[in-house]
């Protein structure tokens, strides 16, 4: 399984082929129409008769409109519908799933794992240095459930958890939640960072995410 789960990555996959098909029949139409009635030196370029400002009823096609706007309709809707999914991955709780607070704020991450009472699972209390800056390191197992809490000391900030395909929103005056079980195959470090622009430092705020055996 690739990280992120293969949930995320087999819809990330199925709209890239869905916008690849699209768009070589899109642009396959396009090249093919001006190449066909492009006009040539010399020639009435007024073939039709058009009047400025006047619609060509007798050129209107009802069957092409009909399909140009069912057809994408519907891949919109199947597109929607398929996108569903992964979303009781990441707002589906776990009953047993450990608790971690998130607190954001101008520009740093805070992490408190003081309801969990095995360091092993959870810990919070190292930093790294990264590019001279001290980012805080969140230590997590793979294969236990976290539920994070998610808080905001000031605007809004997004903790994207990179490598997991993950993010949700820190609303100030706010509390969001996010849930992931860490697995095997995602052991190792990875970054957390803000995925909302939230000020003049907002590149720099990230933090070290763990995952060990």
């Amino acid at each position: 399984m690739k990280a992120g789960g293969d949930i995320f990555n087999d819809l990330f996959d199925e709209f890239t082929l869905w916008a690849i098909l699209v768009g070589i029949f899109t642009f396959s139409w396009l090249f093919h129409h001006s190449l066909k009635y492009r006009s040539k030196d010399g020639s009435d370029n007024n073939i039709d008769n058009l009047t400025p400002g006047v619609f060509p009823v007798e050129n209107d096609d009802l069957k092409l409109e009909v399909t140009w706007t069912v057809v994408p309709f519907i891949l919109i809707v199947y597109l929607t519908f398929i996108s569903w999914g992964p979303l009781d991955e990441i707002w589906t709780e776990d009953e047993d799933a450990h608790i971690v607070t998130i607190t954001a704020s101008q520009w740093s991450w805070s992490f408190d794992c003081s309801e969990v009472n095995n360091t092993d699972i959870c810990d919070s209390s190292q930093t790294m240095d990264v590019e001279g800056r001290s980012n805080v390191i969140l230590s997590l197992k793979a294969g236990e459930s976290y539920t994070f809490i998610l808080y905001s000391e000031d605007v809004t900030h997004s903790p994207f958890f990179v490598d997991w395909g993950i993010k949700e929103d820190a609303q100030p005056g706010q509390e969001t939640r996010m849930y992931y079980t860490p697995s095997t195959d995602e052991i190792g470090t990875n970054l957390l960072y803000c995925a909302e622009y939230c000020g003049d430092d907002h590149g720099y705020m990230t933090a070290i995410i763990e995952v060990h055996a």
